[in-house]
């Protein structure tokens, strides 16, 4: 399995002045690109400087790709998850000795890829299946219980790209891919960090090929749908029922007369699913059916409230209604009073972090006299966890991880969530198996582990967030 990338990598990444180690590749989740970068001195007398972001690194190369010309440099943080975009009319691909970096990783943004192939910097691995790496998951907006499991990352350049969708649920993810009654989608690549989802086609029958990766693990990961079956069972002997005898709501829209026939979800059987959509409200639903654009011969639609999607549907001939250019005739399915089975699969929340990582460091507690070991996450999805108090105008992570150690001993306190911009700190408790956390950007998550009396030495020497600080500026 491929070693995560950590800091000590970055740092030594940079710190290598020979050309040919000098670059590094990351794929870039809301691009569906490989990005090529070569370490390079920043001398800010003599760049532009565009913007500040508080953000991961993938997005902020992301950010940097999309003011193209305008923007060829990154000094990037990666404790702190600052990003500072640069332009430099005058660009050499050699690193120059740079006296003192600190925690900032220096960077040219040299291209983007499409085809992982021609890249110039990669690596060659082999691909292995992985034990443990099936579970289940449950898709509210289609009503379905869903079999999938991990592939290698580097497998997903074998699959045919169908749709890029932004969202941060691995839920909604799968749904957009196995919505479809006729699809080719069978796999996704999500990333829950850059709020992404990749639609794939890729042959269930095709051996693990391996090939070239980009030399730095990004967020996405590659998943292969197996199978999905409905989350709820027919009622005894049920039939479908004759829409044209049930009363409708009729409106005027558009010019159009819309005639509405309400009907269980059950019935979705005699229709055929179009697509999946975001939507606001069942109102927003129905106009995506009225839209001959957006799809084509629907007649029928489900919106589901909690996940606040919808369904279109093109009822199969045999039971549509008739329609024309000025009156429209629509099947409003509802789940209202269905019994649903969902599965709860332990397996799915580990499958679904299986890249989240942290690094180790030290802060000091001065009014404790101690030395505390703290976990800090890189991603910025947590999961098992809940934020359960907000404490305001909290001015250093010290002050706030205090906190933390002052409520522990009673249970209340796992780790904090904490922002120095917006001077506000999370106590964090341990949750069930399903919870997950998101945080905003600018948010750093941090588990308080062991905490030791220690030197008074040491102590002046390990300010945490000192690091913070020397990132930023």
């Amino acid at each position: 399995m491929l070693m995560q990338w950590s800091l000590l990598a970055i740092i030594c990444f940079i710190n290598c002045y020979l050309v040919n180690c000098s670059w590094m590749s990351l794929y870039i989740p809301k691009l569906d690109a490989t990005c090529v970068l070569a370490a390079k001195a920043i001398s800010h007398k003599d760049v532009l400087h565009i913007k500040q972001a508080y953000c991961s690194m993938e997005s902020c190369v992301a950010a940097c790709f999309r003011l193209l010309p305008s923007c060829n440099l990154i000094k990037y943080s990666p404790l702190a998850k600052v990003c500072n975009l640069y332009y430099e009319n005058a660009t050499r691909h050699i690193l120059q000795p740079i006296d003192q970096i600190g925690q900032s990783m220096h960077l040219l943004l040299h291209s983007c890829h499409k085809d992982i192939s021609k890249i110039p910097a990669g690596i060659i691995v082999q691909s292995e299946y992985q034990r443990n790496n099936s579970a289940k998951i449950h898709t509210p907006s289609t009503h379905k219980n869903c079999e999938f499991f991990g592939m290698p990352f580097v497998e997903n350049f074998y699959g045919q790209r169908i749709h890029l969708i932004a969202t941060s649920s691995l839920q909604r993810c799968i749904a957009f891919c196995e919505a479809p009654t006729y699809t080719k989608c069978n796999g996704v690549l999500f990333s829950a960090q850059e709020g992404t989802c990749l639609l794939l086609s890729r042959a269930r029958d095709l051996p693990l090929l391996g090939g070239i990766i980009p030399t730095l693990q990004t967020s996405a990961l590659f998943f292969i749908i197996l199978t999905c079956y409905n989350d709820f069972d027919f009622p005894y002997a049920y039939s479908i029922p004759r829409f044209a005898e049930i009363a409708p709501t009729v409106y005027n829209v558009f010019n159009l007369t819309v005639s509405l026939y309400q009907a269980d979800f059950y019935a979705t059987k005699a229709g055929i699913r179009i697509g999946l959509w975001e939507t606001v409200d069942d109102m927003y639903c129905l106009m995506i059916c009225l839209d001959e654009f957006l799809a084509d011969y629907c007649d029928g639609y489900y919106f589901s409230y909690g996940e606040k999607t919808c369904i279109t549907f093109s009822i199969r001939k045999k039971y549509a209604l008739p329609n024309s250019s000025l009156n429209r005739h629509i099947i409003q399915f509802s789940d209202d009073g269905m019994l649903i089975n969902i599965v709860k699969d332990l397996r799915m929340l580990p499958l679904k972090h299986s890249n989240h990582f942290t690094t180790e460091e030290k802060v000091s507690l001065f009014q404790f006299k101690e030395i505390c070991t703290v976990q800090h996450s890189v991603s910025n999805v947590i999961p098992w966890i809940n934020l359960v108090q907000q404490y305001a105008n909290i001015s250093f992570l010290n002050d706030c991880i205090s906190i933390c150690r002052v409520i522990r001993n009673f249970g209340f306190c796992l780790g904090v969530a904490y922002s120095k911009e917006s001077k506000v700190c999370f106590i964090a408790v341990l949750g069930n198996n399903d919870d997950e956390v998101y945080l905003n950007e600018g948010f750093h998550f941090l588990t308080l582990k062991d905490c030791s009396k220690g030197k008074r030495v040491l102590i002046a020497t390990l300010k945490l967030y000192s690091k913070f600080i020397k990132c930023v500026h």
